[in-house]
């Protein structure tokens, strides 16, 4: 009898996994946490009845199970997505569009909303806000993490700052806040700083003493974040994208410090070989060009947060 076939992001932790030789790089190719991929790949081993991996302090290793496993795994989703994409030639299909969430609500959505009124845009778009790129169809995605997306096509999108920001009302409570006084307010963290940097790397870059314990609130989303910011309820660590309409429209204040340069960035990926199909190529060029008009008017408009 045959073997039940195990869930799909099991194996595509374990593609991904095994092509970047980390579970850190897997995680953020698909917009994961290292702890989620590392229990995707154990219950794979666990479903197979195999080691897949042989664990060290530097890295993963292909046991000779998982040599054997890996092609006939990667050959499944590629010839899969090559199928399907056969199939939709013969009619017109709507591009999928993936966008990290942060982005997608902060930055990325106003701009797409302007540019649909424009007959040169004239894109079909289904276009999914998530921070999990495996749980989602996708032709087209934007991501942050450092570049390495195996089988994808990738081109970098743009950089951010990253710098502490709130609200009008929060200075006017509680008066200027100088670079060391930060520590001694409510500091509003993200739960996962895997890729977008936390508070305790952000003093480090300033050459302080990280926060004893982390007091104030928690968010998965960097976006939720600034929205309590914008309540006044703390101080965040804002990065440029998603912060700037915010400073612009004057509900949010960057204090003054130092820029620290998130060591990730935001990349546009799709299919390797795919990059050259007309709508594929027309979305890549649109949000590069709006990617550099936006950076020029951060730096011509707010050059206190450019570093």
């Amino acid at each position: 009898m045959a073997q039940r076939p195990p869930p799909t992001p099991m194996l595509q932790a374990f593609v991904s996994a095994a092509q970047t030789g980390s579970f850190a790089r897997a995680a953020a190719g698909l917009n994961l946490t290292a702890s989620a991929i590392s229990h995707q790949i154990s219950g794979l081993e666990e479903w197979w009845g195999v080691q897949l991996f042989e664990r060290h302090s530097r890295g993963v290793k292909l046991t000779d199970a998982g040599q054997a496993l890996l092609p006939v795994t990667a050959g499944f989703f590629n010839e899969l997505d090559a199928v399907l994409h056969s199939l939709n030639l013969s009619t017109p299909q709507p591009l999928y569009f993936s966008c990290t969430s942060s982005l997608c609500s902060t930055w990325l959505t106003p701009r797409l909303h302007g540019s649909h009124a424009e007959a040169s845009f004239n894109l079909d778009l289904v276009l999914t806000s998530t921070d999990n790129l495996g749980a989602h169809q996708y032709d087209v995605a934007v991501v942050m993490g450092y570049g390495d997306y195996p089988e994808h096509h990738v081109e970098l999108l743009m950089r951010d700052g990253v710098f502490p920001v709130c609200s009008p009302e929060f200075v006017r409570a509680n008066g200027d806040i100088a670079l060391e006084d930060i520590a001694r307010h409510s500091l509003i963290h993200r739960v996962d700083d895997q890729v977008c940097p936390g508070w305790d790397g952000w003093f480090a870059f300033q050459g302080m003493a990280p926060v004893p314990s982390h007091h104030g609130p928690r968010f998965a989303d960097s976006s939720q974040a600034i929205s309590l910011a914008v309540k006044g309820g703390g101080i965040a660590l804002g990065r440029t994208a998603l912060v700037y309409d915010a400073l612009k429209e004057g509900s949010l204040l960057a204090l003054n410090c130092p820029v620290m340069m998130s060591p990730a960035a935001y990349y546009i990926i799709c299919r390797n070989g795919r990059q050259s199909e007309p709508d594929i190529a027309r979305l890549f060029a649109w949000l590069k060009a709006t990617a550099d008009e936006f950076v020029g008017e951060v730096r011509e408009q707010c050059p206190q947060i450019c570093s």
